[in-house]
């Protein structure tokens, strides 16, 4: 066979074999977005049934709020289990409450609140249908007397006004939820709970009650049917992308907030109750913890050391993001997994010198790189909207965490892939195809990240320069984070973020 043919057909068997990962990576997305989704509608069933509230709000740290903090002249403080809010002047002040879509207050019209008022206080209610459309007030009564707190507010039942003092109805579905306070000066409020209450149990579907349309605009005109029950069950469309289900999902509880959406095909299971296994994080963390430590006092001269290495070194994060443990605020067992895992890997590094990689490069060594700019110029203009321009501190920000993301895949992961006498072409592919499963469950991320990759990889294997990749990943992705999220890509967020 002449060498002219056979160079083609490997080049169209690695061309295949992308196309492949592509498909798989889409298909992988699909799969953690829908059993997600599976879980969220399996706890909401169980809530449903056992008569407790969809919307509750614990409140044990000041991150529990909205901004963290009280707004107004008011200091917000952990207190055995609860949050004390103290007034400073006796000024009236509001305390935001966290809501992820909207609020269903037709059906779950009663405010609930438990805690201790140091003396009597007046309560208010401030609520928004939207984030950009204006507030209304509406107060209690009488004022709430000292003592515990057993209090349930009935929203339709004040009386509402605008800040202008103009009347508005009762919310229906409501975007932001504050409490507005009055206390004496130097008093203070313990709250441990707050929770949204329904009038009576509500009935959970034994069937899909709407199968939802894959085109937003027929799907909002689905979900406005006002015959719909308080609690739907949502049949997404077969097939949906994980950025369709999402969007979807999104769009239901905009509309339907009390809705059970769950993939086509699917099911919702009453959750067994379980005891809380927060420990598992914490000997998860302990047990990797303590292979890396082994792993780095032992310094055996065996065959499969490197294998090892790259296994330690990817094991944490790749656990960290595709198990969907980076939420909304890290926490202490992820950041010890992965700063471990990182000191892990630069105690790997030093062992193995001298290095075969540089920093800098010469100049031409730049523009390779940075030849994917013009791409990602064109998905901007094709997909994207109205580009907003980067703070220089995020920009710097980026760069740094771009060159940590490069420096562990081509220099810890891909040169172990070329030391174990990897071909070099399939040690860019793997290479990639580790750097794109660091962005799980982002699907569309996924598949540009893969493909990205594969260019800056090849472009490492060339110049052996770090820093001229660093900086064109760091430039590509502030370009597609300005002009593509929200369109193209729904965000650039991975593990359980990507769900927010």
């Amino acid at each position: 066979m002449r060498p002219i043919v056979r160079r083609w057909l490997a080049g169209t068997a690695f061309a295949l074999l992308v196309v492949l990962l592509l498909l798989g990576l889409r298909t992988l997305a699909e799969r953690i977005v829908a059993l997600h989704l599976h879980e969220v509608a399996n706890r909401r069933l169980a809530l449903i049934e056992h008569g407790q509230p969809l919307w509750r709000w614990p409140l044990r740290e000041p991150h529990d709020l909205v901004a963290g903090r009280a707004f107004g002249a008011a200091d917000v403080e952990s207190s055995g289990g609860a949050l004390r809010i103290t007034s400073r002047d006796g000024s009236p002040f509001e305390i935001g409450l966290p809501v992820h879509g909207m609020l269903d207050v037709e059906h779950w019209p009663r405010l609930s609140l438990h805690g201790v008022a140091d003396a009597p206080f007046k309560l208010g209610i401030v609520w928004q249908p939207r984030l950009d459309q204006p507030g209304c007030l509406g107060w209690q009564d009488a004022p709430v007397a000292a003592g515990p707190l057993q209090l349930a507010v009935d929203l339709r039942h004040l009386h509402w006004q605008t800040a202008g003092g103009s009347d508005c109805s009762a919310p229906k579905r409501i975007d932001v939820l504050r409490l507005r306070l009055l206390l004496p000066a130097h008093v203070s409020l313990r709250l441990d709970e707050l929770a949204l209450h329904p009038d009576a149990s509500l009935p959970a579907p034994a069937l899909p009650t709407l199968l939802l349309s894959p085109d937003p605009l027929t799907a909002a005109r689905q979900l406005a049917d006002p015959m719909l029950p308080a609690v739907p069950w949502i049949a997404l469309p077969a097939g949906a992308s994980a950025e369709t289900q999402l969007m979807l999902r999104e769009l239901t509880w905009r509309q339907r907030p009390g809705a059970l959406i769950l993939p086509h095909g699917d099911a919702p299971a009453t959750m067994r109750e379980s005891n809380d296994h927060g420990w598992l994080p914490w000997i998860g963390a302990g047990g990797y913890l303590l292979g890396l430590l082994m792993l780095a006092s032992w310094w055996p001269r065996l065959p499969g050391r490197l294998w090892l290495e790259l296994l330690a070194c990817l094991a944490g994060p790749l656990w960290l993001i595709a198990g969907l443990q980076l939420g909304l605020r890290l926490t202490v067992p992820s950041v010890l997994v992965f700063v471990g895992a990182v000191l892990f890997a630069a105690q790997t590094e030093r062992r193995r010198r001298p290095a075969n990689w540089c920093w800098w490069g010469n100049p031409r060594t730049w523009l390779l790189p940075f030849a994917l700019l013009p791409l990602a110029l064109l998905l901007v203009i094709r997909f994207g909207g109205q580009l907003a321009v980067p703070a220089l501190s995020h920009a710097l920000m980026y760069l740094s965490w771009a060159l940590l993301q490069q420096w562990l895949m081509l220099v810890v992961v891909m040169r172990r892939l070329e030391s174990k006498q990897v071909h070099g072409t399939f040690a860019v592919l793997l290479t990639a195809l580790v750097f794109a499963l660091m962005h799980t469950p982002n699907g569309a991320l996924m598949q540009l990240c893969l493909l990205a990759e594969l260019w800056w990889a090849w472009c490492f294997q060339r110049s052996r320069a770090l820093l001229p990749v660093a900086a064109a990943h760091a430039a590509c992705a502030l370009l597609v984070e300005a002009g593509l999220e929200g369109g193209l890509l729904r965000s650039l967020e991975v593990s359980a973020r990507f769900f927010l």
